[in-house]
């Protein structure tokens, strides 16, 4: 009874933090649900190979199907055709620490909602961080002079048509959209809504181009490499586990780093190493409730091996 009791104290608080509302049978069903995601945290506990721990977050009132179906909607481009691969000339020594926060390079953590876009989050990120490169090149100013343009995403779910919307989507269908409209608006113009609309691109107002995407071998020194001289990468993974991560660096068993099961788009910003492991500093688009606060944003850092990162990464090339 004690136990139960502790539950249900839990699980009160958690409606109360994240402002769940439910009542009768429902609160009856999330409330069972609840427990079981207590009990799958656990688990997962005892298997994590790092140093992350997982506990009650946003989502701890969906099943995994649920959390799947909202969160999860990466989808691989099957029958795409084929895609630009590089291979990274690595040029001197590779820092051991690199973050672009700390060069104004990323923009605050934003949330999806219940919507299926992460895609368009990933893509559209990394052309922010592109477009700080290439204005500062051009101006010739210091990386710290902070001129990161806010790009609007909502023109890339509404006019992307290879991929689905709030359904999901796949970044280099969104790099491709952006090459066929010509470009992106500043984000004030076109706000974020959370769902799928007409087509609004209006080209008079577009600030922002790129001419093409390539995708990074799945090679972690070589990814690291050109994170550290071009900027935010797009980058796909295994996010299962992420609907019970709160802090620390995430090293799950194989199973839960499948590189057959890459389901979830978001930003990796840089990388490091805490107490010799080393770890990818990754920006998702779940909100500031979510995941670990670093500096004055929410990340969440990953160890590095193919089957969790490096699968497809993309960079803009930008027009001279």
């Amino acid at each position: 009874l004690d136990e139960f009791e502790n539950e249900y104290e839990l699980y009160e608080n958690f409606k109360a933090e994240y402002k769940k509302n439910y009542e009768g049978r429902e609160d009856g069903k999330r409330f069972k649900i609840f427990k079981d995601n207590l009990l799958k945290a656990k688990m997962y506990q005892r298997l994590e190979r790092g140093t992350a721990t997982y506990g009650v977050t946003q989502f701890f009132d969906l099943t995994e199907e649920e959390f799947r179906r909202l969160y999860l909607t990466y989808k691989s481009p099957n029958g795409h055709k084929p895609i630009s691969r590089i291979h990274v000339q690595k040029v001197g020594q590779l820092p051991s620490y690199f973050d672009w926060r700390e060069y104004g390079a990323v923009g605050p953590v934003m949330n999806q909602g219940q919507c299926g876009s992460c895609w368009a989050f990933s893509a559209v990120q990394n052309i922010e961080g592109q477009w700080f490169m290439k204005i500062h090149r051009l101006l010739s100013l210091s990386l710290l002079a902070g001129t990161l343009l806010c790009i609007l995403l909502q023109e890339v779910v509404d006019c992307d048509h290879a991929d689905h919307g709030c359904s999901g989507g796949f970044p280099i269908h969104a790099f491709e959209c952006v090459q066929r409209l010509g470009g992106l608006e500043l984000a004030v113009q076109y706000p974020y809504v959370g769902y799928r609309q007409y087509c609004q691109a209006d080209p008079r107002y577009f600030i922002a181009y790129i001419n093409g995407s390539v995708v990074l071998p799945k090679d972690s020194e070589q990814i690291a490499n050109f994170l550290a001289r071009f900027g935010p990468l797009s980058v796909v993974l295994d996010a299962r586990l992420l609907q019970y991560y709160q802090s620390g660096i995430l090293n799950p068993s194989a199973e839960y780093c499948d590189p057959e099961e890459l389901n979830h788009a978001v930003l990796s910003v840089g990388f490091g190493t805490d107490q010799g492991i080393p770890y990818w500093i990754i920006k998702n688009s779940w909100g500031e409730q979510w995941g670990e606060q670093v500096s004055i944003n929410f990340f969440v850092c990953f160890y590095p091996f193919s089957g969790i990162f490096a699968y497809s990464a993309h960079k803009p090339i930008l027009w001279a």
